[in-house]
């Protein structure tokens, strides 16, 4: 019998969309938890799970069996949303109180804690997806691809030797512009921003029991200038009359704008060595102005329901409608995800963001990817 039908058995017809968390581990499926709180994120990894059970349940017989290190998956209803490892095993207890709580960390655990090892350090003619598989080969965790993201070429990349596996794929995502996340089945994706959409949104005054929207100038820029170093600006301390001729003499190309920033904020960021044509700084001066307004529009609420009007678990990188008091309806992107249970009932807490605060940062490629560069290393003239 498969897990999903044990839980239809235990949960009845309801089972597909019912709120309830069960864990499998060790064979045994233990359910009954009375607190409960599974972080999901676009920017969280691990994925991780906190769960709470009261030693009076008649299931506590089954507590024994578990232990930091066991094989773990997390369900709500039908739903896998968690597989890894448990984490820590906590038993608290006091007069007339005996509380048994858990911490489960998805796979992705070993990747952001330990060190990448690998057969080869240098890697060549290779691209994003296969530099991430061989670094999660060892983890025995998988990465896929969703509308191919990870396929750019990469004609060579070296890893620091005291790397850990999540900051090489961080790098390599960044060379690719993908982001990377884990996968409720304990894998991870490489994707593109907000490549799937929610059934349904969240309605001010509906669904949303709280919320609270920032809109913020806090560390923005009216405009991000990519400027070349020289020695002038080194060395030389300009007078008033001479500031912009030399930033003229300076700046490559027009600046990147945010039209929203009332007042005078320059950012110079440095053109890097090997941007030749200057294109990836002017990217990245893009990047800032794109990425400093999406963060400024975070919007923080707690929703009455863990799904949407088809039943779906809300998931991070799902784009989603919110609706606020007046009326005014936008997409956002769930960055963050945490699905809660206790006392107080059962509530999911989400972060929005506008899509242009999780685009990955625009990276210059290693040296050695340029053609010419390259050309030499293989010896052709």
């Amino acid at each position: 019998m498969t897990i999903i039908s044990q839980i239809e058995q235990i949960l009845g017809v309801d089972a597909a969309t019912s709120s309830e968390v069960t864990i499998q581990v060790n064979g045994h499926l233990i359910t009954g938890w009375t607190e409960v709180a599974v972080v999901m994120g676009l920017e969280i990894m691990p994925w991780t799970a906190e769960l709470g059970l009261t030693t009076e349940d008649p299931q506590t017989a089954l507590i024994n069996l578990i232990n930091p290190g066991d094989i773990c998956e997390v369900l709500i209803g039908t739903q896998k949303v968690i597989t890894g490892y448990v984490i820590t095993v906590a038993e608290l207890a006091g007069p007339g109180d005996h509380m048994l709580r858990i911490a489960v960390a998805s796979k992705s655990t070993d990747l952001v804690e330990c060190s990448a090892l690998l057969s080869s350090y240098q890697m060549s003619s290779t691209n994003a997806l296969a530099i991430a598989r061989a670094v999660c080969e060892r983890s025995q965790i998988t990465v896929s691809s969703i509308n191919g993201a990870g396929n750019a070429n990469i004609q060579l990349f070296s890893v620091i030797l005291s790397e850990t596996g999540y900051q090489v794929i961080e790098r390599v995502c960044r060379l690719a512009g993908v982001l990377f996340y884990d996968q409720p089945d304990g894998n991870i994706v490489f994707s593109g921003v907000g490549t799937q959409r929610a059934a349904s949104g969240f309605v001010v005054g509906g669904n949303v029991e709280q919320v609270s929207q920032m809109r913020s100038l806090a560390a923005r820029y009216s405009q991000v200038i990519p400027v070349l170093q020289t020695a002038d600006v080194l060395q030389t301390a300009p007078s008033n009359d001479r500031l912009a001729d030399q930033m003229a003499s300076l700046t490559v190309g027009p600046p990147a704008i945010d039209p929203h920033v009332p007042r005078d904020r320059p950012m110079l960021i440095l053109i890097e060595a090997g941007d030749a044509d200057h294109k990836i700084a002017e990217r990245r001066a893009q990047w800032e102005i794109n990425r400093r307004y999406g963060r400024s529009q975070a919007i923080t609420l707690t929703c009455d329901s863990w799904r949407d009007s088809a039943g779906s678990l809300w998931q991070p990188n799902t784009v989603a409608p919110f609706t606020d008091y007046d009326g005014n309806s936008r997409d956002l992107v769930i960055g963050e995800v945490t699905l809660r249970a206790g006392q107080d009932g059962t509530h999911a807490d989400l972060v929005l963001m506008p899509s242009e605060a999780f685009q990955p940062e625009p990276m210059l490629a290693p040296m050695a990817n340029n053609e010419g560069v390259q050309a030499v290393v293989n010896g052709n003239d």
